[in-house]
């Protein structure tokens, strides 16, 4: 009874306390994260190198194991894995449970600056904390047009959807990289008694560019570096193998066939019965799933005026939906 009297005595402070709540309402409800699948950070840390034109046994020898070697005295270390590959390095370290990830973050860049013996090509260690993140949205093409049409349009588009304000990340399924294809007949390699190994070391040298020191000069120094063949077929097969007194050559196109062919399929892509190429889409952790799914969206519908008219555009997996719907629940 006394809080009844009370709001029929002080009408107005009871209507402003009202409108009060219900400001604060609307501002929580703008305010809440509009997510099914929220981000979520792992104690777990990759370190990326990337070493261009090296075999993975190089990668691992120059560059994985010097890197593992750094974090062996470590106390927070659970377990230390790595991946070589041609030209990248990949160690991902777990951290036991109750580690502080940012102080070790820390702690391993300072490992990292203080690791010498790393290769002069390689670039400089990339390291990075480990995220969970679901797709917010999938956008596909397919259509009636060439392999090679639709990787490039796949990677022009890929290029405007990375612009869209709230993405972290788009990656492409479907899609084939590349690939420069050196042929070579054996039986030519055993008449003029060439092995495999030089062809790889002169291919391997000649492709990437090479540290060429530095001229000391009033100014300051100026540093030198010689620029690799073009990752074209022409050029490549004039990279010269051997040369004799007489200044004779023997380029790779006397004994080899150099070409440019798509890589083997690492994943299929299907959409309506068609081969397609899908683009799909992560966002950062301050991003909304409706609006990064609203302005991917608004893309589609420019692309459908750009593109030709044989490449067709699908959406799928679109989380907003359900984010909506669940939205809707609590109102």
């Amino acid at each position: 009874m006394l809080g009844i009297r009370f709001s029929i005595n002080n009408p107005l402070l009871v209507n402003l306390s009202l409108i009060i709540v219900i400001v604060i309402g609307v501002i929580a409800w703008y305010s809440l994260p509009q997510e099914i699948f929220p981000t979520i950070e792992l104690d777990m840390i990759s370190i990326n190198t990337t070493y261009e034109g090296a075999s993975p046994a190089e990668v691992e020898q120059q560059v994985s194991l010097p890197i593992e070697e750094e974090f062996e005295d470590s106390q927070d270390i659970d377990y230390i894995s790595s991946t070589s590959s041609e030209g990248n390095s990949s160690v991902y370290i777990k951290l036991k449970p109750g580690s502080d990830v940012d102080d070790f973050m820390a702690y391993a860049r300072t490992l990292l600056d203080s690791v010498g013996d790393l290769p002069e090509l390689a670039d400089k260690p990339e390291l990075l904390r480990l995220r969970t993140r679901f797709p917010v949205i999938t956008l596909t093409l397919y259509g009636g047009i060439s392999h090679a049409e639709m990787y490039r349009l796949a990677e022009d588009v890929r290029h405007q959807m990375q612009q869209i304000p709230g993405v972290a990340n788009v990656s492409m399924a479907g899609n084939r990289q590349w690939e420069l294809w050196v042929v070579v007949d054996p039986h030519e390699l055993a008449a003029l008694n060439i092995s495999l190994d030089r062809i790889m070391l002169s291919l391997r040298n000649n492709l990437r560019d090479q540290p060429g020191g530095s001229i000391k000069s009033s100014e300051g120094d100026i540093r030198l570096r010689g620029k690799g063949v073009a990752p074209e077929p022409a050029f490549i097969e004039d990279i010269v193998l051997l040369t004799n007194a007489n200044g004779g050559q023997l380029k790779l196109r006397d004994i080899a066939k150099v070409s440019r062919r798509f890589e083997e399929a690492q994943t299929y892509a299907r959409f309506n019965g068609k081969p397609s190429v899908n683009l799909i889409v992560t966002k950062t952790s301050e991003a909304s799933t409706i609006e990064v799914s609203r302005r991917v969206h608004e893309l589609r519908e420019e692309l459908k005026r750009s593109l030709p008219e044989s490449v067709m555009i699908g959406l799928h997996t679109d989380m907003s939906t359900y984010v909506k719907t669940r939205l809707n629940v609590v109102k």
